[in-house]
């Protein structure tokens, strides 16, 4: 039954991802958004997947997986808002946070 919810709680999260994406490319293309706009909703895409990841499948200790879930949120709050507000510094910081985010998710999964 364990397994059973998560495979369905991965199908869950690929699908809010793709979801995201597609939102962010449907915008940039009818001319609602930007490209900056439509990074952001990637970024946060792949902070879905990869925080449930951390979270449900992922071994080890589960405060590792809200590390790394609270590193993509960070990442996707700088960027969004550095974005939003035309602050430099905090899409550079989101920036940063979304690498160091992704290169421990890739390192826990080893």
């Amino acid at each position: 039954m364990g397994e059973r919810v998560v495979q369905v709680g991965s199908a869950l999260s690929v699908f809010i991802a793709v979801a995201l994406v597609v939102f962010g490319a449907y915008r940039v293309r009818y001319g609602a958004g930007t490209t900056d706009e439509a990074v952001v909703l990637l970024f946060l895409a792949v902070g879905v997947v990869a925080s449930y990841r951390s979270l449900a499948v992922h071994a080890g200790p589960r405060v590792n997986g809200i590390g790394n879930t609270a590193l993509f949120a960070g990442a996707v709050a700088a960027y969004a808002g550095g974005t939003h507000f035309g602050i430099g510094p905090a899409v550079t910081v989101g920036q940063a946070l979304f690498a160091i985010a992704v290169a421990y998710f890739l390192l826990r999964g080893y």
